[in-house]
Protein backbone atom coordinates (compact mmCIF):
# COMPACT_ATOMS: atom_id res chain seq x y z
CA UNK A 1 0.00 0.00 0.00
CA UNK A 2 1.12 3.54 -0.77
CA UNK A 3 0.62 6.30 1.81
CA UNK A 4 -2.27 7.74 -0.21
CA UNK A 5 -4.30 4.54 0.04
CA UNK A 6 -3.64 3.16 -3.43
CA UNK A 7 -2.25 -0.29 -4.05
CA UNK A 8 1.49 -0.63 -4.44
CA UNK A 9 1.11 -2.20 -7.86
CA UNK A 10 -0.74 0.70 -9.49
CA UNK A 11 0.34 1.51 -13.05
CA UNK A 12 2.96 4.19 -13.60
CA UNK A 13 0.31 6.40 -15.12
CA UNK A 14 -1.50 6.58 -11.79
CA UNK A 15 1.67 7.79 -10.07
CA UNK A 16 2.23 10.28 -12.89
CA UNK A 17 -1.34 11.50 -12.54
CA UNK A 18 -0.87 11.95 -8.79
CA UNK A 19 2.22 14.05 -9.48
CA UNK A 20 0.10 16.24 -11.71
CA UNK A 21 -2.29 16.83 -8.79
CA UNK A 22 -5.02 14.38 -9.87
CA UNK A 23 -5.69 11.55 -7.41
CA UNK A 24 -6.80 8.45 -9.27
CA UNK A 25 -7.08 4.74 -8.45
CA UNK A 26 -7.25 1.67 -10.62
CA UNK A 27 -9.77 -1.10 -11.07
CA UNK A 28 -11.02 -3.07 -8.04
CA UNK A 29 -8.92 -6.13 -8.86
CA UNK A 30 -5.64 -4.28 -8.08
CA UNK A 31 -6.78 -1.89 -5.31
CA UNK A 32 -8.26 -2.66 -1.88
CA UNK A 33 -11.91 -1.98 -1.14
CA UNK A 34 -10.93 0.85 1.19
CA UNK A 35 -9.62 2.74 -1.82
CA UNK A 36 -13.15 2.92 -3.27
CA UNK A 37 -15.01 3.79 -0.08
CA UNK A 38 -17.93 6.05 -1.05
CA UNK A 39 -17.72 5.17 -4.74
CA UNK A 40 -20.29 3.18 -6.67
CA UNK A 41 -19.51 1.12 -9.75
CA UNK A 42 -19.84 4.24 -11.90
CA UNK A 43 -17.28 6.11 -9.81
CA UNK A 44 -14.84 3.22 -9.94
CA UNK A 45 -15.13 3.08 -13.71
CA UNK A 46 -14.46 6.82 -13.95
CA UNK A 47 -11.32 6.39 -11.87
CA UNK A 48 -10.21 3.50 -14.05
CA UNK A 49 -10.75 5.50 -17.24
CA UNK A 50 -8.73 8.44 -15.88
CA UNK A 51 -5.94 6.12 -14.80
CA UNK A 52 -5.82 4.45 -18.21
CA UNK A 53 -5.63 7.87 -19.86
CA UNK A 54 -2.84 8.84 -17.44
CA UNK A 55 -0.91 5.67 -18.28
CA UNK A 56 -1.09 6.52 -21.98
CA UNK A 57 0.11 10.10 -21.32
CA UNK A 58 2.90 8.83 -19.11
CA UNK A 59 4.20 6.52 -21.83
CA UNK A 60 4.00 9.30 -24.42
CA UNK A 61 5.87 11.70 -22.14
CA UNK A 62 8.63 9.16 -21.57
CA UNK A 63 9.02 8.66 -25.31
CA UNK A 64 9.23 12.41 -25.89
CA UNK A 65 11.79 12.84 -23.10
CA UNK A 66 13.95 10.07 -24.53
CA UNK A 67 13.78 11.68 -27.95
CA UNK A 68 14.64 15.14 -26.61
CA UNK A 69 17.58 13.94 -24.54
CA UNK A 70 19.45 12.82 -27.67
CA UNK A 71 19.22 16.15 -29.48
CA UNK A 72 22.27 17.94 -28.15
CA UNK A 73 25.93 17.93 -29.09
CA UNK A 74 29.22 19.62 -28.26
CA UNK A 75 31.55 21.78 -30.34
CA UNK A 76 35.21 22.11 -29.33
CA UNK A 77 37.38 25.23 -29.58
CA UNK A 78 40.97 26.11 -28.74
CA UNK A 79 40.16 28.86 -26.23
CA UNK A 80 37.97 29.30 -23.13
CA UNK A 81 34.64 31.05 -23.90
CA UNK A 82 33.18 33.75 -21.63
CA UNK A 83 30.42 35.49 -23.62
CA UNK A 84 28.18 34.91 -26.64
CA UNK A 85 25.47 36.53 -28.76
CA UNK A 86 23.31 35.21 -31.59
CA UNK A 87 23.51 36.97 -34.98
CA UNK A 88 20.78 34.78 -36.45
CA UNK A 89 19.29 31.38 -35.50
CA UNK A 90 22.37 29.49 -36.75
CA UNK A 91 25.26 31.91 -36.21
CA UNK A 92 26.87 33.24 -33.03
CA UNK A 93 29.65 35.53 -31.95
CA UNK A 94 31.82 34.19 -29.12
CA UNK A 95 34.05 36.15 -26.77
CA UNK A 96 37.00 33.87 -26.03
CA UNK A 97 40.59 33.86 -24.87
CA UNK A 98 43.00 33.38 -22.01
CA UNK A 99 42.53 36.77 -20.37
CA UNK A 100 45.36 39.11 -19.40
CA UNK A 101 47.52 36.33 -17.99
CA UNK A 102 50.57 35.08 -19.89
CA UNK A 103 48.83 31.88 -20.95
CA UNK A 104 49.74 32.19 -24.60
CA UNK A 105 46.04 32.00 -25.54
CA UNK A 106 44.96 34.87 -27.80
CA UNK A 107 41.90 36.90 -26.86
CA UNK A 108 39.51 37.00 -29.81
CA UNK A 109 36.01 37.35 -31.21
CA UNK A 110 34.89 34.24 -33.10
CA UNK A 111 31.97 33.96 -35.53
CA UNK A 112 30.70 30.38 -35.70
CA UNK A 113 28.00 28.91 -37.93
CA UNK A 114 26.46 25.96 -36.09
CA UNK A 115 25.18 24.30 -39.26
CA UNK A 116 28.30 24.51 -41.43
CA UNK A 117 30.80 24.65 -38.51
CA UNK A 118 32.64 27.46 -40.33
CA UNK A 119 34.61 29.87 -38.13
CA UNK A 120 35.88 33.40 -38.69
CA UNK A 121 38.10 35.02 -36.07
CA UNK A 122 39.18 38.53 -35.15
CA UNK A 123 42.21 38.56 -32.87
CA UNK A 124 42.22 41.43 -30.39
CA UNK A 125 45.16 43.75 -29.92
CA UNK A 126 47.91 43.13 -27.42
CA UNK A 127 46.82 44.39 -24.00
CA UNK A 128 43.13 43.74 -24.66
CA UNK A 129 41.34 41.39 -22.27
CA UNK A 130 38.85 38.67 -23.16
CA UNK A 131 35.32 39.94 -24.09
CA UNK A 132 33.26 39.43 -20.92
CA UNK A 133 29.81 40.58 -22.10
CA UNK A 134 28.19 41.41 -25.43
CA UNK A 135 24.97 42.29 -27.22
CA UNK A 136 24.34 42.19 -30.97
CA UNK A 137 22.16 44.82 -32.66
CA UNK A 138 20.74 43.18 -35.83
CA UNK A 139 19.21 46.42 -37.11
CA UNK A 140 22.56 48.23 -37.34
CA UNK A 141 24.70 45.07 -37.69
CA UNK A 142 26.66 46.22 -34.67
CA UNK A 143 28.31 44.20 -31.91
CA UNK A 144 28.56 46.00 -28.56
CA UNK A 145 30.84 44.37 -25.98
CA UNK A 146 32.98 44.87 -22.91
CA UNK A 147 36.73 44.42 -23.47
CA UNK A 148 39.17 45.80 -20.94
CA UNK A 149 42.29 47.52 -22.24
CA UNK A 150 45.53 48.24 -20.44
CA UNK A 151 44.92 51.17 -18.09
CA UNK A 152 47.71 53.71 -17.48
CA UNK A 153 47.78 57.23 -16.00
CA UNK A 154 47.91 58.57 -19.57
CA UNK A 155 45.28 56.24 -21.05
CA UNK A 156 41.94 55.23 -19.56
CA UNK A 157 40.49 51.74 -19.85
CA UNK A 158 38.54 51.91 -23.15
CA UNK A 159 36.33 48.97 -22.23
CA UNK A 160 33.19 49.83 -24.26
CA UNK A 161 33.83 48.50 -27.78
CA UNK A 162 31.74 48.35 -30.94
CA UNK A 163 32.35 46.29 -34.09
CA UNK A 164 30.55 46.32 -37.45
CA UNK A 165 29.53 43.03 -39.04
CA UNK A 166 29.75 42.76 -42.82
CA UNK A 167 26.86 41.75 -45.09
CA UNK A 168 28.12 38.17 -45.36
CA UNK A 169 28.10 37.92 -41.54
CA UNK A 170 31.63 36.58 -41.59
CA UNK A 171 33.89 39.53 -40.75
CA UNK A 172 33.97 42.02 -37.87
CA UNK A 173 35.48 45.46 -38.28
CA UNK A 174 36.47 47.63 -35.33
CA UNK A 175 34.38 50.80 -35.03
CA UNK A 176 34.89 52.50 -31.65
CA UNK A 177 36.35 52.23 -28.15
CA UNK A 178 35.71 54.52 -25.21
CA UNK A 179 35.97 54.65 -21.42
CA UNK A 180 32.72 54.88 -19.49
CA UNK A 181 32.94 53.19 -16.10
CA UNK A 182 35.26 54.52 -13.40
CA UNK A 183 37.24 51.47 -12.37
CA UNK A 184 39.40 51.73 -9.24
CA UNK A 185 41.05 48.39 -9.95
CA UNK A 186 42.19 46.50 -13.04
CA UNK A 187 40.24 43.51 -11.71
CA UNK A 188 36.91 45.20 -12.54
CA UNK A 189 35.25 44.61 -15.90
CA UNK A 190 32.09 45.32 -17.90
CA UNK A 191 29.73 42.60 -16.67
CA UNK A 192 26.52 43.94 -18.28
CA UNK A 193 25.86 44.93 -21.89
CA UNK A 194 22.14 45.15 -22.64
CA UNK A 195 20.21 46.94 -25.41
CA UNK A 196 16.50 47.78 -25.17
CA UNK A 197 14.23 46.21 -27.83
CA UNK A 198 12.06 49.24 -28.59
CA UNK A 199 12.84 52.72 -29.93
CA UNK A 200 13.93 55.15 -28.64
CA UNK A 201 16.56 52.67 -27.58
CA UNK A 202 18.64 52.62 -24.42
CA UNK A 203 21.95 50.86 -23.83
CA UNK A 204 22.78 49.65 -20.32
CA UNK A 205 26.45 49.26 -19.38
CA UNK A 206 27.25 47.88 -15.92
CA UNK A 207 30.48 46.93 -14.22
CA UNK A 208 31.69 44.81 -11.34
CA UNK A 209 32.41 48.11 -9.57
CA UNK A 210 28.58 48.36 -9.07
CA UNK A 211 28.27 51.28 -11.51
CA UNK A 212 25.46 51.34 -14.08
CA UNK A 213 25.22 53.77 -17.00
CA UNK A 214 22.08 54.19 -19.18
CA UNK A 215 22.90 55.65 -22.60
CA UNK A 216 20.94 56.87 -25.58
CA UNK A 217 21.54 54.53 -28.52
CA UNK A 218 23.27 54.78 -30.94
CA UNK A 219 24.66 58.18 -29.86
CA UNK A 220 25.96 56.69 -26.56
CA UNK A 221 25.15 59.93 -24.73
CA UNK A 222 23.91 59.71 -21.11
CA UNK A 223 20.14 59.18 -20.75
CA UNK A 224 20.02 59.17 -16.92
CA UNK A 225 22.27 59.95 -14.03
CA UNK A 226 24.62 57.19 -12.94
CA UNK A 227 23.08 54.44 -10.82
CA UNK A 228 25.18 52.84 -8.09
CA UNK A 229 24.52 49.57 -6.32
CA UNK A 230 24.92 49.47 -2.53
CA UNK A 231 28.43 48.69 -1.31
CA UNK A 232 27.42 45.46 0.45
CA UNK A 233 25.82 44.10 -2.73
CA UNK A 234 26.83 43.11 -6.25
CA UNK A 235 25.28 44.31 -9.50
CA UNK A 236 24.29 41.19 -11.46
CA UNK A 237 21.56 41.90 -14.00
CA UNK A 238 19.85 44.50 -16.17
CA UNK A 239 16.96 43.73 -18.50
CA UNK A 240 14.48 45.80 -20.52
CA UNK A 241 10.80 44.95 -20.72
CA UNK A 242 9.73 43.82 -24.23
CA UNK A 243 7.48 46.89 -24.64
CA UNK A 244 10.35 49.23 -23.69
CA UNK A 245 8.39 50.96 -20.91
CA UNK A 246 10.64 49.90 -18.04
CA UNK A 247 13.86 48.15 -17.06
CA UNK A 248 15.02 46.17 -14.05
CA UNK A 249 18.27 46.31 -12.13
CA UNK A 250 19.16 43.18 -10.19
CA UNK A 251 21.61 43.10 -7.30
CA UNK A 252 22.36 40.61 -4.55
CA UNK A 253 19.49 41.73 -2.27
CA UNK A 254 16.98 43.63 -4.43
CA UNK A 255 15.38 43.79 -7.87
CA UNK A 256 14.42 47.36 -8.76
CA UNK A 257 12.03 48.22 -11.60
CA UNK A 258 12.52 51.65 -13.22
CA UNK A 259 10.58 53.61 -15.83
CA UNK A 260 12.36 54.41 -19.11
CA UNK A 261 10.61 57.79 -19.43
CA UNK A 262 13.09 60.67 -19.71
CA UNK A 263 12.71 64.37 -19.09
CA UNK A 264 13.68 66.49 -22.07
CA UNK A 265 16.73 68.66 -21.56
CA UNK A 266 17.31 67.43 -18.02
CA UNK A 267 19.43 64.58 -16.75
CA UNK A 268 17.73 62.86 -13.80
CA UNK A 269 17.62 59.53 -12.04
CA UNK A 270 15.03 57.11 -13.48
CA UNK A 271 11.70 56.84 -11.68
CA UNK A 272 11.52 53.81 -9.37
CA UNK A 273 8.32 51.84 -10.04
CA UNK A 274 8.72 48.95 -7.62
CA UNK A 275 11.29 47.07 -5.59
CA UNK A 276 11.38 43.32 -5.01
CA UNK A 277 13.35 42.22 -1.96
CA UNK A 278 14.73 38.85 -1.03
CA UNK A 279 12.11 36.61 0.62
CA UNK A 280 12.19 37.26 4.37
CA UNK A 281 11.63 33.55 5.03
CA UNK A 282 14.90 32.65 3.31
CA UNK A 283 18.23 33.12 5.07
CA UNK A 284 21.72 33.32 3.56
CA UNK A 285 20.41 33.75 0.03
CA UNK A 286 21.13 36.22 -2.76
CA UNK A 287 19.62 37.06 -6.12
CA UNK A 288 21.88 35.88 -8.94
CA UNK A 289 19.90 36.91 -12.02
CA UNK A 290 16.64 38.55 -13.06
CA UNK A 291 14.78 38.90 -16.36
CA UNK A 292 11.38 39.95 -17.64
CA UNK A 293 9.16 37.34 -19.23
CA UNK A 294 8.60 37.55 -22.96
CA UNK A 295 5.58 37.06 -25.22
CA UNK A 296 2.76 35.27 -23.44
CA UNK A 297 4.61 35.65 -20.10
CA UNK A 298 5.58 39.32 -20.38
CA UNK A 299 3.60 40.07 -17.20
CA UNK A 300 6.16 38.14 -15.14
CA UNK A 301 9.56 38.83 -13.64
CA UNK A 302 11.88 35.85 -13.13
CA UNK A 303 14.56 35.81 -10.44
CA UNK A 304 17.24 33.29 -9.53
CA UNK A 305 17.79 32.91 -5.79
CA UNK A 306 21.00 31.16 -4.73
CA UNK A 307 21.35 29.85 -1.18
CA UNK A 308 24.52 29.56 0.88
CA UNK A 309 25.02 27.52 4.04
CA UNK A 310 25.06 29.42 7.32
CA UNK A 311 28.51 30.14 8.73
CA UNK A 312 27.29 29.04 12.14
CA UNK A 313 25.92 25.76 10.76
CA UNK A 314 27.74 22.64 11.92
CA UNK A 315 27.28 21.01 8.53
CA UNK A 316 26.27 21.82 5.02
CA UNK A 317 23.07 19.80 5.18
CA UNK A 318 20.79 18.77 2.38
CA UNK A 319 20.26 21.43 -0.32
CA UNK A 320 22.39 23.91 1.66
CA UNK A 321 23.54 25.49 -1.61
CA UNK A 322 20.25 25.10 -3.45
CA UNK A 323 18.93 27.45 -6.14
CA UNK A 324 15.33 28.53 -6.66
CA UNK A 325 13.56 30.06 -9.63
CA UNK A 326 10.84 32.51 -8.56
CA UNK A 327 8.29 34.17 -10.84
CA UNK A 328 6.72 37.45 -9.70
CA UNK A 329 3.64 39.31 -10.93
CA UNK A 330 4.83 42.41 -12.74
CA UNK A 331 1.76 44.47 -11.83
CA UNK A 332 1.76 43.87 -8.06
CA UNK A 333 5.22 42.52 -7.27
CA UNK A 334 3.67 39.48 -5.57
CA UNK A 335 5.32 36.10 -5.76
CA UNK A 336 3.47 33.81 -8.19
CA UNK A 337 5.50 30.57 -8.31
CA UNK A 338 8.65 29.19 -6.74
CA UNK A 339 10.56 26.10 -7.82
CA UNK A 340 13.71 24.40 -6.53
CA UNK A 341 15.75 23.92 -9.71
CA UNK A 342 19.18 22.84 -8.48
CA UNK A 343 21.03 21.63 -5.41
CA UNK A 344 23.92 23.94 -6.34
CA UNK A 345 24.05 27.67 -7.22
CA UNK A 346 22.87 28.76 -10.67
CA UNK A 347 25.44 30.51 -12.87
CA UNK A 348 23.45 31.60 -15.96
CA UNK A 349 19.80 32.15 -16.90
CA UNK A 350 17.89 33.09 -20.06
CA UNK A 351 14.32 33.48 -21.35
CA UNK A 352 13.29 32.51 -24.89
CA UNK A 353 12.01 35.16 -27.31
CA UNK A 354 8.50 33.68 -27.25
CA UNK A 355 8.52 33.50 -23.45
CA UNK A 356 7.41 29.85 -23.49
CA UNK A 357 10.73 28.49 -22.25
CA UNK A 358 13.37 29.44 -19.66
CA UNK A 359 16.81 27.89 -19.27
CA UNK A 360 19.42 27.81 -16.51
CA UNK A 361 22.87 26.40 -15.87
CA UNK A 362 24.09 25.23 -12.49
CA UNK A 363 27.52 25.04 -10.89
CA UNK A 364 26.98 21.27 -10.74
CA UNK A 365 27.58 21.44 -14.55
CA UNK A 366 23.96 20.71 -15.45
CA UNK A 367 21.59 22.60 -17.77
CA UNK A 368 17.81 22.68 -17.36
CA UNK A 369 14.93 23.92 -19.51
CA UNK A 370 11.54 24.71 -17.98
CA UNK A 371 8.09 25.82 -19.05
CA UNK A 372 7.92 29.60 -18.71
CA UNK A 373 4.40 29.67 -17.24
CA UNK A 374 4.25 26.67 -14.90
CA UNK A 375 8.04 26.34 -14.25
CA UNK A 376 7.63 22.65 -15.00
CA UNK A 377 10.88 20.87 -15.91
CA UNK A 378 11.01 19.85 -19.58
CA UNK A 379 14.63 18.86 -20.18
CA UNK A 380 17.76 18.27 -18.11
CA UNK A 381 21.36 17.59 -19.14
CA UNK A 382 23.34 16.46 -16.12
CA UNK A 383 26.95 16.89 -17.25
CA UNK A 384 26.94 19.47 -20.02
CA UNK A 385 30.49 20.79 -19.48
CA UNK A 386 33.65 20.13 -17.50
CA UNK A 387 33.62 23.66 -16.02
CA UNK A 388 30.60 25.81 -15.04
CA UNK A 389 28.71 27.55 -17.85
CA UNK A 390 29.76 31.17 -18.52
CA UNK A 391 27.11 32.05 -21.13
CA UNK A 392 23.67 30.61 -21.92
CA UNK A 393 21.51 31.88 -24.79
CA UNK A 394 18.30 30.98 -26.64
CA UNK A 395 18.38 31.48 -30.41
CA UNK A 396 16.07 34.25 -31.74
CA UNK A 397 13.60 31.68 -33.11
CA UNK A 398 13.56 29.43 -30.00
CA UNK A 399 14.98 26.56 -32.06
CA UNK A 400 18.03 25.93 -29.86
CA UNK A 401 19.87 26.78 -26.66
CA UNK A 402 23.64 27.29 -26.66
CA UNK A 403 25.83 27.08 -23.57
CA UNK A 404 29.50 28.11 -23.43
CA UNK A 405 32.17 27.37 -20.86
CA UNK A 406 35.78 28.01 -19.96
CA UNK A 407 36.40 24.32 -20.74
CA UNK A 408 36.70 25.44 -24.41
CA UNK A 409 33.43 23.85 -25.47
CA UNK A 410 30.01 24.98 -26.62
CA UNK A 411 26.98 22.71 -26.24
CA UNK A 412 24.13 23.08 -28.72
CA UNK A 413 20.71 21.86 -27.57
CA UNK A 414 18.25 21.51 -30.45
CA UNK A 415 14.66 22.29 -29.48
CA UNK A 416 12.15 20.72 -31.85
CA UNK A 417 8.39 20.88 -31.49
CA UNK A 418 8.34 18.05 -28.95
CA UNK A 419 9.69 20.15 -26.10
CA UNK A 420 7.27 22.97 -26.89
CA UNK A 421 4.43 20.45 -26.97
CA UNK A 422 5.70 19.05 -23.67
CA UNK A 423 5.30 22.44 -22.02
CA UNK A 424 1.53 22.09 -22.55
CA UNK A 425 1.22 18.40 -21.66
CA UNK A 426 0.17 19.00 -18.05
CA UNK A 427 -2.72 21.21 -19.18
CA UNK A 428 -3.76 18.73 -21.85
CA UNK A 429 -3.76 15.92 -19.30
CA UNK A 430 -6.07 17.74 -16.90
CA UNK A 431 -8.34 18.70 -19.81
CA UNK A 432 -8.37 15.07 -20.94
CA UNK A 433 -9.36 13.88 -17.46
CA UNK A 434 -12.25 16.35 -17.37
CA UNK A 435 -13.45 15.20 -20.79
CA UNK A 436 -13.30 11.53 -19.70
CA UNK A 437 -15.44 12.25 -16.63
CA UNK A 438 -17.95 14.32 -18.66
CA UNK A 439 -18.35 11.52 -21.22
CA UNK A 440 -18.72 8.93 -18.45
CA UNK A 441 -21.41 11.01 -16.72
CA UNK A 442 -23.35 11.43 -19.95
CA UNK A 443 -23.22 7.71 -20.67
CA UNK A 444 -24.28 6.93 -17.10
CA UNK A 445 -27.40 9.08 -17.27
CA UNK A 446 -28.28 8.04 -20.83
CA UNK A 447 -28.51 4.44 -19.57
Amino acid sequence: MNPDGCASNVPKGCLWARRMGVCVCVSPDVAPKSSFRGLDKFGVNCCYLICSFAEFNFQQERKQQTKRMTQHYQLHFDTPIYSSAFINPTTLILGAGGGTTKSGITNKLTIINITTKQEHQLNLQKGDDVPMSMHYDPLNHLLICGINSTSTPEHNNTHLRTFLLDKNQSQLKFKSAQPLLTYQSNDHYQRITCLSPQAPKLLAIGGTNNQLELLHYPTLKPAFKTLWCEQDQQLYAVDFHPDGSQFLVGSSHTIKLFSTKRKKGKLTHPHLIRQIDRPTTEKNCTFRNAMYGRGMNSSMVYTILNHLPSRTSSGWGKDARKAQLISWKLGSGERERCKLISSKPVTCFDVSASGRLVAFSSSDLSIGILDGASLRSLLSILHAHEFPVTSLKFSPDDSRVVSCSADMTMRVIELDGSILDGSWQSYLFVLGCVLVVVVAVLLHFLK
